[in-house]
């Protein structure tokens, strides 16, 4: 189960994030934030939590557990209410207020009100709806009436603790998280402006040959850097920040691994020397030759027992962690190469490149000939 938390400025963003990780969220397996600086400046966040649930199939009463999309009782939880009502409240917008930032086409972009809802369910296309119950509970925004159809989904916890908006959702499809995984590492926000001079001015230009000089446009070519994002850089609070730390894996065909070399590196030394040939896919080969505790493991999940030295170029066992290995990717079409990463999911205990091409005592003479045998690749007759 993952949730996606966005966090908007009045929240003290830092605090939040490390607070986040390691106390909102006890059942968190995995933690991904970005901290983005909008256009005034302002931090806002976008954080991926991944929760250890006990198994993957739908559970309304899991979802309603974490996120609300109601507003509480004023006589029972007022302090929620109020939250509620300052934070997680859409609108007024639609025929009420034409001139809302939300508005497209005279309708709301994002959907609001939505629909009363007794229970959480998902919907066709698996996205989910959260419970809003006509319970009658309502507040007042601009002389408007609004009820649960125009709360934003929110974490109450969460809420109490920051008093801030803290929008919280549940990512149900692979889809929607590779989205979020795009959208929390984006880069910042730029913006191309042209100005044009369409009538006489004194800005005269210095010279036949040179253009006058410009400073609305040397302003807008400048990256704004606002005094927030100043002091979060100057204190070198976090920008990124991910928990378990991923360890990116090397593949490479024999004898065609990356070598990196300062100019004027005598290169015939270089290639004679052993660092040359030895890299992380060859340190496992080796890891699994000398120890047989190394071979229960594949080449995804050697960080898990094992930490690559990068001084020494080797493998070292060490105390296991949650760290997460990660090869780098590789596009279908690159061949045997793409085929060659197929196998290290799955294969153990490999001690060369032949013995990941091995399946049922075979030797194949390719890795795509391997995957076939183990089933990993659809046949014509499919």
């Amino acid at each position: 189960m993952v949730l996606s938390v966005q966090v908007r400025h009045r929240a003290n963003c830092y605090l939040l994030c490390s607070l986040l990780v390691f106390l909102t969220f006890d059942l968190s397996y995995a933690v991904l934030y970005t901290v983005e600086f909008q256009k005034r400046g302002l931090p806002h966040i976008h954080c991926l939590v991944w929760l250890v649930a006990s198994g993957s199939e739908f559970s309304a009463s899991t979802i309603d557990g974490f996120i609300c999309v109601e507003i509480p009782d004023l006589s029972i939880d007022p302090l929620g209410y109020v939250l509620v009502d300052e934070f997680m409240i859409h609108g007024p917008c639609g025929h009420y207020n034409k001139k809302c930032p939300c508005m497209r086409e005279d309708k709301c972009s994002k959907n609001f009100p939505k629909s009363f809802q007794d229970e959480t369910t998902l919907d066709d296309f698996g996205f989910t709806i959260y419970r809003r119950r006509d319970d009658g509970r309502h507040v007042i925004k601009n002389g408007v009436k609004l009820d649960n159809r125009n709360v934003v989904p929110y974490n109450l916890h969460l809420l109490k603790r920051y008093n801030a908006h803290i929008n919280v959702e549940w990512c149900n499809k692979s889809n929607m998280i590779k989205y979020l995984f795009k959208y929390v590492t984006k880069g910042n926000d730029r913006a191309k402006v042209y100005f044009e001079v369409t009538a006489k001015t004194t800005n005269a230009s210095p010279g036949p040959q040179l253009a006058p000089r410009n400073e609305v446009q040397e302003y807008m070519d400048a990256r704004f850097l606002s005094s927030c994002e100043a002091l979060w850089r100057a204190f070198e609070y976090d920008i990124h920040f991910r928990v378990p730390p991923v360890e990116r894996l090397t593949v490479h065909l024999p004898g065609l691994n990356h070598i990196r070399y300062e100019s004027g590196t005598n290169l015939r030394a270089l290639l004679d020397s052993p660092a040359a040939k030895n890299t992380m896919l060859t340190g496992w080969f080796e890891a699994n030759s000398k120890y047989i505790e190394a071979r229960h493991l594949t080449y995804c999940d050697f960080p898990k027992e094992w930490s690559w030295d990068a001084s020494k170029q080797c493998w070292r066992q060490w105390t296991p962690c949650a760290k997460i290995g990660r090869i780098y990717y590789v596009h279908p079409a690159a061949g045997e190469l793409y085929y060659l990463c197929m196998l290290l999911m799955i294969v153990k205990g490999a001690t060369n490149y032949a013995d990941i091409r091995t399946f049922n005592n075979n030797v194949y003479r390719t890795f795509r000939d391997a995957c076939d045998a183990r089933g990993l690749l659809e046949g014509d007759n499919e």
